[in-house]
């Protein structure tokens, strides 16, 4: 069984993640429960994403990811993390 590349502790604050398809580059910027206030057993971690590029605009601009669905588009290639020393 194939062990995936990334794991939800890669992710962090700072983290600058690229769109290959659209060349939008995503920051993290925070991360929250989105269970917090209600009777929920396991939380559900999202992060909220602030994110350029040449097909974001005011609308698209800011996005909350679920953390599990970042991993999933790192993971099978729609997304790349960008190197701090690139």
């Amino acid at each position: 069984m194939r062990v995936p590349p990334y794991k939800r502790s890669d992710l962090h604050a700072g983290l600058l993640i690229k769109d290959l398809d659209s060349g939008d580059l995503g920051l993290l910027v925070s991360r929250f429960d989105l269970m917090k206030n209600w009777d929920f057993d396991e939380p559900i971690w999202v992060w909220d994403m602030f994110w350029s590029g040449p097909t974001t605009d005011n609308e698209n601009r800011n996005v909350p990811f679920i953390e599990q669905a970042i991993v999933g588009l790192l993971n099978g290639g729609v997304w790349s993390i960008v190197e701090s020393d690139a």
